[in-house]
């Protein structure tokens, strides 16, 4: 008998008779670790190791997030076996190991059985807000999906044009990662109210007619928007680096100007002074620590949840809950 049978065996009598408890934030239990090191080893086969994951995986042994099939592998990379042999020597972290396990689930060589897509779907609905008697709002970054455009304010900042100061609003552009697309998607799906920034700005009070505000990576807002936002009782602010680059809309044009912000003039960091600025997150994608802390009219994230939100039931409750 192969070691990964005689292992299965004596692991699936601990779950019966003692039932482990899994830390939250991504730990795993230890017992794994001896299958990782002779799968890497070669005692046993890339099928027998992916079957242990699998079930692993679905009786909950290994805690995932729902992951749907994106993209399809038929066979493991090396680079996961060297990852698991790394994991089972305690160079790498659980939470990685789990990024990784997440990425077989991506590419279909583990499966989800229909228990754990029926719990994502249960779940989901209770974070929904369809029937929530709080009302809750969206802004969606209109004006930082035009500054991240062609011809807009990065191709000033990386010495392409010099007038790009000025660009103009592309209504149109579809959302991507700077600009929230995940979060408008999901938040949306989920019966959040959404709202651009040009509604905030031609009419500031509009946010006094919502009992919580959701602020996304709204990185460039007109004085108009800052203003309604930061004096709005209670905002989320869900991205770092919001509410950093100042400008002015001219409607008749169509067009936005960058007046101060993102070392614009010279030496200016955040155009308004903002003394709650977080853009030190920015760069936090992983969201490694994820967790909200206290502002004076709000919370804040601590990372830039745009690649953790789609599938975050944790995150999404703490949204709602807010």
């Amino acid at each position: 008998m192969k070691k990964v049978a005689t292992f299965a065996i004596i692991f699936s009598l601990f779950v019966v008779f003692h039932p482990p408890v899994f830390a939250e934030k991504g730990n795993i239990s230890p017992w794994l670790k001896t299958d990782a090191k002779w799968w890497a080893e070669g005692e046993i086969s890339d099928s027998e190791f992916v079957n242990l994951i699998e079930w692993s995986v679905n009786t909950k042994i290994i805690p995932v997030q729902y992951t749907p099939v994106q993209i399809t592998e038929k066979q493991v990379p090396l680079s996961v076996k060297n990852i698991a042999y790394y994991w089972s020597l305690g160079k790498v972290s659980d939470r990685y190991f789990i990024e990784t396990i997440q990425y077989l689930i991506r590419t279909g060589l583990v499966k989800l059985d229909e228990s754990f897509h029926k719990e994502y779907s249960d779940e989901l609905r209770k974070v929904s807000v369809f029937d929530d008697k709080k009302k809750a709002v969206v802004i969606i970054p209109t004006f930082t999906a035009s500054a991240y455009s062609k011809g807009g304010f990065y191709e000033y900042y990386n010495g392409k044009c010099d007038t790009c100061t000025t660009t103009s609003i592309k209504y149109d552009t579809p959302l991507d990662y700077t600009s929230s697309q995940k979060a408008v998607q999901v938040l949306g799906s989920l019966g959040y109210k959404t709202i651009t920034d040009i509604d905030v700005d031609k009419r500031p009070s509009i946010l006094a007619s919502y009992d919580k505000v959701i602020v996304l990576h709204n990185e460039y807002v007109t004085q108009n928007e800052f203003d309604a936002i930061s004096s709005h009782p209670h905002v989320l602010y869900l991205y770092p680096n919001a509410l950093y680059g100042k400008i002015f809309v001219d409607y008749l044009t169509n067009t936005m100007t960058l007046l101060a912000g993102h070392g614009y003039p010279s030496g200016t960091a955040n155009g308004f002074g903002w003394e709650q600025d977080n853009t030190q997150y920015e760069y936090n994608d992983s969201c490694d620590g994820m967790g909200l802390y206290k502002v004076k009219n709000g919370e804040m994230l601590n990372c830039y949840p745009e690649d953790n939100l789609e599938y975050n039931i944790s995150l999404l409750r703490t949204i709602k809950e807010f």
